[in-house]
């Protein structure tokens, strides 16, 4: 499994996004505390009695929705 590699600076801004995003509290949970402490996946997965492959699979759908987000919210400045 690949680790997701984010610099500090991108994981601010991409935390700015969290509140907006459709997800489960858990997923939102899961999300935050791997962009804010340093461990694996297999240790939050743990945490939350999930595999590592899923904690993977999470964040690759918080990623995938905020671009999403980011491209609307750039859309919408576009058009003002």
């Amino acid at each position: 499994m690949q680790q997701i590699n984010i610099c500090k600076k991108e994981k601010e801004q991409l935390l700015l996004y969290l509140p907006e995003i459709n997800m489960s509290d858990r997923d939102k949970q899961i999300v935050q505390k791997y962009m804010t402490e340093k461990s694996t996946y297999k240790n939050i997965g743990e945490m939350y009695g999930i595999s590592g492959e899923r904690v993977r699979q999470i964040l690759i759908k918080f990623n995938r929705k905020v671009r999403a987000a980011y491209l609307k919210k750039k859309r919408e400045e576009e058009r003002s």
